[in-house]
């Protein structure tokens, strides 16, 4: 091949009234056995930006375009920074064919084998973006005598406003659920299947205002039940939806969130971690992950941990392990920047560890993705951003803050682990003499059998057991210290965290290593 050829397309949408409509031209190569193709954008722009009078939707730079000939997927083009164009390669035209071109929301298509005949597009997750799919096909077949070729690509979804009030902040994202969030594509006959899955969920960004979504067409929906609206620990519900079609605007859907409720695999009690009285609920267990399923999970146990032996061999990159729960600085699993993000890797260069490549960020800053809390846990809601890693802060106000801070936390012992039992904001004793605390108290002190610890839980106490820590591909300390990260950095190669050894000694504002693995506890607002 000896030339590069350009498309050349108009990335602004209208969603609204207006024909919404992407023009493409395009120049083929006399070769139908492999075309380099490149795209141009004749407007750029920010595909997050909707203009709230008009509904325009304009495209960044990262979008991507999947080429289909003869009912088989055939290759893609994506953005070359340096030739300001978007460039690749699509294998064997067929001449008997049109050539089709489809906006697939850059939803991470990243399965679609070579020669493909379908695609499934899950739009839930519009929590860093808006998914929109589009489509259409060159205006006359591929031929080695046909230079130039043009066509149209059409919505083949809606924009919808949603109108959220909710009863407090929250850092959770907003769900609402009930809607067609998957469609199913055939390229063979370029139909689009529209369904639900998961509910109907799709997963908005945080916050008390008006957010912007990409809704597929559905049938009309009367007001939902308590349940089809929530963020965190706000629960409501949806007004009625009218009819969705194809390239509808559609205004005025609220999502009243005036309830409070524990959300699954949350406790029962309510801690406060700021001057303003912001309230946060803990975690059922420490957070796990499959190195088997890539699933997130809270333990089922507040005293259970993984890595349970001293000096235990967990192997490279925690080969010698399934499951895990001791983790490094933001190995959130996202690629948020960091050399070492994923949750299994074992370095222990400290430079490896910044979140979003700077070693002066927070777990919590840019998009949060360095949060382990951004993950969808699967025994806790599995909605993303729904929980988040406490602030540095915000655990030592809890010990040290609070009301009565010095009353409600001591060493204990929980079915023969030890760690740190917190008692939440409002406290009722669950029977006489279950509960001792001072600076003399020691881990046999408040010793707890299974049966009694499951009445002190259910009265809202949370436990921090002693889970120990790792460095590399060991494990050391199990049920001799425990160490729990907060998101916020302290130095160069240190961040915040929760500190408590087997000699009493006790921290929660601890410079922690952030090339070690310590344990998570996970909040909801």
């Amino acid at each position: 091949m000896k030339r590069v050829w350009i498309i050349v397309m108009s990335l602004a949408l209208m969603l609204g009234a207006t024909q919404c409509k992407k023009e493409i031209k395009e120049e083929i190569p006399y070769n139908n056995k492999a075309v380099n193709i490149g795209l141009r954008p004749v407007n750029g722009g920010n595909r997050l930006y909707i203009d709230s009078e008009t509904g325009e939707v304009e495209f960044d730079y990262t979008d991507e375009i999947i080429v289909v000939s003869n009912g088989l997927y055939v290759g893609r083009l994506w953005y070359d920074a340096d030739a300001e164009a978007f460039y690749g390669t699509i294998m064997d035209p067929s001449p008997d064919d049109y050539l089709h071109f489809y906006y697939l929301g850059n939803m991470g298509l990243y399965d679609l084998d070579e020669y493909s005949d379908c695609v499934t597009v899950d739009i839930s997750n519009q929590i860093n973006g808006l998914p929109l799919i589009s489509y259409g096909h060159s205006t006359e077949k591929y031929s080695e005598d046909i230079e130039y070729y043009e066509a149209v690509l059409e919505n083949k979804c809606a924009l919808a406003k949603f109108d959220v009030s909710l009863a407090t902040e929250s850092s959770s994202s907003i769900c609402v659920t009930g809607m067609n969030n998957t469609v199913f594509i055939d390229f063979a006959q370029a139909s689009f299947d529209y369904y639900m899955e998961n509910d109907g969920k799709i997963m908005l960004p945080s916050g008390n205002y008006a957010h912007w979504a990409i809704v597929l067409p559905q049938q009309a929906l009367s007001e939902g039940p308590v349940g089809s609206a929530y963020a965190g620990r706000c629960v409501g519900r949806r007004s009625a939806v009218p009819e969705i079609v194809v390239n509808a605007y559609v205004d005025n859907i609220r999502l009243d969130m005036d309830a409070i409720r524990q959300p699954e695999g949350a406790l029962n009690g309510a801690f406060t971690v700021n001057g303003s009285g912001k309230q946060v609920v803990f975690s059922k267990g420490n957070l796990s992950y499959s190195r088997i399923s890539c699933d997130w999970n809270f333990l089922d146990n507040q005293y259970s941990f993984i890595e349970n032996r001293h000096n235990m061999n967990i192997g490279r990159n925690c080969s010698n392990l399934s499951t895990i729960s001791l983790f490094a600085f933001g190995q959130s699993g996202y690629d948020h920047g960091a050399a070492s993000f994923r949750p299994y890797e074992t370095y222990t260069q400290q430079t490896y560890f910044n979140a979003y490549s700077g070693y002066h960020l927070n777990l919590y800053n840019y998009s949060g993705k360095a949060d382990w809390g951004y993950n969808a846990i699967c025994n806790g809601g599995n909605t993303n951003k729904q929980w988040r890693t406490l602030q540095g802060n915000e655990w030592n106000y809890i010990f040290t803050g609070r009301d009565g801070a010095d009353e409600k936390y001591a060493k204990a012992t929980v079915c023969g682990i030890m760690g740190v039992v917190v008692l939440p904001d409002e406290w009722i004793a669950p029977y006489d003499g279950c509960f001792t605390y001072g600076d003399d108290v020691v881990f046999d002190d408040n010793d707890y059998s299974e049966s009694d610890w499951a009445l002190m839980e259910d009265a809202g106490a949370i436990f921090l057991p002693m889970a120990g820590y790792r460095y590399g591909e060991w494990a050391y300390g199990a049920n001799m210290t425990g160490r729990y990260w907060s998101s916020s950095v302290s130095d160069k190669y240190s961040a915040y965290g929760v500190y408590i050894n087997q000699d009493g000694t006790f921290n929660p504002h601890y410079n922690l290593q952030r090339n070690a693995g310590m344990s998570v506890r996970l909040v909801t607002d």
